[in-house]
């Protein structure tokens, strides 16, 4: 059985190749029949979370434990850990073990890639982030193998994590300018295309209609009933939300607080995958948002894509 660290992750395939991949496993995530996909198991013990997500078809079956802990940073450490187990179906065998925190960060950006294919207009050049820790990092690394960006406004409360991310990106990307934004509002107001990625439980947007009109938003966040990262104004002005997953209705503030307050009905929200594979979305409405939640199956393809790039060499 092998061991397949972050690096070996993150250089085994071209980012399009795993945004590629994540489009497989968003159009596989409509037919249910291929796959068994038990809901997530969901521990809080104080302010840690603890997640046990399992994932099985007729070729894999894979098993993603994640732990956040968001004490770690306080100690100069990571707040999330995770590990992905790989197993043959046929056999039971164990095939890898993996980095869960380089193979969630990879297929959560690859993920967000896949909306800003279809739902941004093909003209942007601008980009926003709002948290650029790593997950931040992987979000702008991604968008910008999708869209021709030539700048990034970029904003976070904490300047050395602001630092990391110029860093990284202009060593990916050296041609796009940085902007370290004074405030969210800075990052939206000078953004075609704004990706979120905090663990925020109140939104990061002042309620401000005149920040969301004509752009396309994705949501990284909110994964728990009492997380938020976007306002009231944002989803008045939305004909449709687009989801990877179902489940985020009964799983994201950001999905169930809108409905609850009738900003949005229900049945305005579809499932990415049920929508491809149109090369782009098509909406006469340009403000977009697309929410992501993360599921077993993404962790599926992601762990299957590592595994036959490396036996393949």
């Amino acid at each position: 059985m092998n061991y397949y660290d972050s690096k070996a992750i993150e250089n085994i395939a071209t980012l399009p190749e795993w945004v590629d991949m994540m489009e497989k496993a968003l159009k596989s995530s409509i037919d249910s029949s291929g796959y068994v996909m038990p809901k997530r198991m969901h521990l809080d013990y104080g302010v840690d979370t603890f997640l046990l997500m399992p994932c099985i078809t007729d070729e894999y079956w894979v098993t993603k434990l994640v732990s956040f802990c968001p004490g770690n940073r306080s100690a100069g450490r990571p707040s999330i850990y995770g590990t992905v187990v790989l197993n043959d179906t046929k056999t039971g065998e164990p095939l890898a073990v993996m980095d869960g925190s380089a193979i969630t960060a990879m297929r959560t950006a690859a993920v967000t890639a896949v909306g800003v294919r279809h739902l941004s207009p093909a003209g942007c050049h601008s980009l926003g982030i709002i948290g650029t820790g790593t997950q931040g990092i992987w979000q702008a690394l991604f968008a910008c193998s999708e869209r021709e960006i030539n700048e990034i406004w970029a904003f976070d409360h904490n300047t050395e994590n602001l630092r990391h991310f110029s860093e990284k990106v202009k060593s990916k990307y050296p041609i796009i300018r940085i902007n370290q934004a004074a405030d969210s509002s800075e990052v939206a107001m000078n953004s075609d295309i704004i990706i979120s990625a905090t663990n925020s439980q109140d939104p990061v947007f002042p309620d401000m209609k005149e920040l969301f009109t004509g752009k396309t938003f994705i949501g990284i966040g909110s994964y728990k009933p009492d997380c938020r990262e976007f306002p009231e104004q944002l989803f008045r002005q939305l004909d449709h939300i687009y989801v990877d997953s179902l489940d985020g209705k009964k799983e994201s503030g950001d999905l169930i607080t809108p409905v609850n307050n009738n900003w949005i009905a229900e049945n305005k929200i579809y499932p990415i995958g049920s929508l491809l594979p149109d090369k782009s979305i098509q909406t006469p409405n340009p403000t977009r948002l697309f929410k992501t939640v993360g599921f077993a199956l993404l962790d599926l393809f992601a762990a299957k894509l590592v595994y036959e790039k490396h036996i393949g060499q």
